[in-house]
Parts: C-alpha cells; sequence; structure tokens
C-alpha cells in the first residue's frame, strides 16, 4: 500500500526515515542511490527495481528471490548484473546493499 503510515509501537528505521521525509537531504540520498534504476524502469523492460526489492527482502537468497519472482536463476542473475551495471554498484558489497535497503525504505516517506 502506497499510503503513508506510522505504527506507533515500532521504534526503529523507519520512524526514523519518516522524521526524515521533509528534508531534502533524503530525497537527494534517494536519488543518488537509486535514481538511475527509477529512470531505467521508465524507459526499458524490464523494470528492475521489483527484483532489487526482492533480492534485498530476501537478504541476497538468490534462489529464494527468483521463485518469489518466478524467474529462473539465470535470469535473475542477469537482471542482478544489469542492476550493478545500471547503479554503478556491486550488491555483494555489504555498505551498497545497506545503502539500497534504506533508499527502497526511505523512498516510501518522501513526497
Amino acid at each position: 500500500d502506497e499510503r503513508p503510515w506510522y505504527d506507533a509501537r515500532r521504534l526503529d528505521i523507519d520512524l526514523l526515515l519518516w522524521r526524515l521525509r521533509d528534508h531534502p537531504d533524503l530525497e537527494s540520498f534517494v536519488e543518488r542511490a537509486i535514481g538511475p534504476l527509477r529512470e531505467h524502469d521508465r524507459t526499458s523492460r524490464p523494470a528492475l527495481l521489483p527484483t532489487l526489492e526482492a533480492y534485498l527482502a530476501h537478504a541476497g537468497r538468490k534462489a529464494e528471490a527468483a521463485r518469489d519472482l518466478h524467474l529462473n536463476r539465470q535470469t535473475l542473475y542477469n537482471r542482478l548484473a544489469r542492476i550493478g551495471e545500471v547503479l554503478g554498484t556491486d550488491l555483494d558489497d555489504p555498505q551498497s546493499v545497506l545503502a539500497l535497503s534504506l533508499a527502497l525504505r526511505a523512498r516510501r516517506h518522501i513526497r
């Protein structure tokens, strides 16, 4: 659901991101981290953002991500390689994965 919400019982990363929702640095961060991928998806197919979301949601477990996306593993590997190219990042680098995860979560909070 794209509607903004907040569960007051949870004090976590989403609360922090929600509190930063109006700060221009948050939007800049999202744009730097995943902007090229968003632009790719506006102009090219297949859309790669859902692949990145599934891959990160499954903590980098490729077999589970492929199953969730209804893809064979080689297709997933090809898409992940393309995501790395588009973003100019290494999806095996923990700091890159953290930044991408945060950017995907943050984009739900920015206007």
